[in-house]
């Protein structure tokens, strides 16, 4: 599919205030975003617009945006804003499992920005056949460009214990989340090679004295945190993935035992899993660490910038409805419009070492480029001289073997 090129593209953002998840399409050369409250279909027409961007598959207001735009044969596009996590998906009374609308599910938009392909293949399986782009998050794009300088500083390791900005939908799940801080605080009191940072949502920082040395870091952003921190344990969200990205060990804090659609190198389920983690997590095994790229890089497309992926799907997005409306038909859009980062492959991290993921391995252990080379010249030649000796051995030789192997069994009869 071809871009037109035509300046500007109106995009129609519905925001309800979250404009950090459209703040980087600003950049994005030919668009005009236009980041509204404001969901009347009306305004469809009052702003000539090319397409729809929401962050909600759900809420009535932005379905029934959608729904106006595509009776206009107006492009629409769904943005994930976060990971897919098993108690908000099926246990959360405010979405299907209360009898409302399921969330992330019988997608009504023509396309949908996913996060990575973990996120895509979940989707498809729902139903989203030909919806699912892999894009990743623009907002975390910062972390691409920039990646986070870690700053010194001497004594204790520190953990960074975080939550979802929702803990828990339930009372039962909001308990659950409470016990498994109040088991980290207990250990982490008996471990003094860790100080914790202390990041939770709600009241429940307040409910289990959770404070710790570092009130300055009080109010910062979350990468400068990321800078000061060792280390990060934290309930199922999206900040897994961000403090993947950041550089840090990452560890899950779950004790719901839920299916994990989104899961790490290390992960705490139950109190007995706390001390081994915190005694690993302070120097990573390099088997662990490839793992945590695995991950990183199956949930979110993040080897390169998302910003400008989202804005080549716009941009295709914009020229076939244009064409549609031209010809009065509907939009049609290929299954993937988006190419794949390295042609869909997981690249391994640069740093890739056998010698580190195997260290007590004695072909791996060495690093003499000449002292290997020797040896697998030497390797060669034994080989070639044990298939001479292979094929010099004629059909004597076999009659031979065959006649003592009968007498040896005949002897232990």
């Amino acid at each position: 599919m071809i871009e037109n090129t035509r300046v500007p593209i109106k995009v129609l953002a519905l925001s309800f205030k979250q404009h950090d998840h459209y703040a980087p399409l600003y950049e994005e050369e030919g668009l005009e975003i236009i980041e509204t409250d404001d969901a009347e279909p009306e305004r469809l027409d009052e702003w000539d617009v090319d397409v729809v961007l929401t962050l909600s598959n759900d809420f009535w207001r932005s379905g029934r945006l959608v729904r106006a735009a595509r009776q206009r044969r107006i492009p629409t596009l769904y943005m994930l804003d976060g990971v897919l996590e098993w108690r908000h998906q099926w246990q959360n009374p405010k979405f299907g499992a209360g009898g409302k609308v399921p969330f992330g599910q019988i997608i009504t938009a023509d396309k949908v920005a996913c996060l990575g392909w973990r996120s895509a293949r979940t989707l498809e399986s729902w139903g989203a056949i030909g919806k699912c782009e892999v894009v990743g998050i623009p907002r975390f794009d910062h972390y691409i460009k920039e990646p986070v300088q870690r700053k010194f500083h001497g004594g204790p390791k520190r953990l960074l214990v975080m939550t979802a900005n929702t803990p828990g939908f339930t009372s039962s799940q909001v308990a659950t989340v409470k016990r498994a801080l109040r088991d980290v605080k207990d250990a982490l009191s008996n471990a003094p090679g860790w100080e914790p940072i202390w990041r939770v949502r709600g009241s429940i920082d307040k409910e289990l004295d959770l404070a710790d040395r570092y009130p300055h870091l009080q109010g910062l952003s979350l990468r400068e945190v990321f800078a000061e921190a060792d280390a990060v344990l934290t309930t199922p969200s999206t900040v897994v993935l961000e403090s993947m990205l950041a550089g840090l060990p990452t560890a899950i804090l779950d004790y719901s035992n839920s299916p994990p659609y989104l899961t790490a190198a290390w992960m705490v389920t139950a109190p007995v899993h706390i001390p081994s983690v915190l005694e690993e997590l302070p120097e990573p095994t390099a088997p662990r660490l490839l793992y945590q790229h695995e991950v990183l890089h199956d949930n979110l497309a993040c080897f390169t910038p998302a910003t400008a992926r989202l804005g080549h799907l716009i941009r295709n997005m914009a020229a076939e409805g244009r064409r549609a409306r031209q010809a009065g038909r509907t939009p049609k859009y290929p299954a993937r419009i988006v190419p794949p980062e390295h042609g869909g492959l997981l690249l391994p991290p640069e740093d890739l070492d056998y010698a580190k993921l195997y260290p007590r391995h004695p072909i791996f252990a060495k690093n003499s480029l000449w002292e290997l080379q020797l040896e697998l010249t030497q390797a060669r030649r034994e080989i070639e001289y044990l298939r001479n000796r292979l094929r010099a051995r004629g059909p004597g030789y076999w009659f031979a073997r065959g006649m003592k192997y009968l007498y040896q069994k005949i002897r232990r009869r």
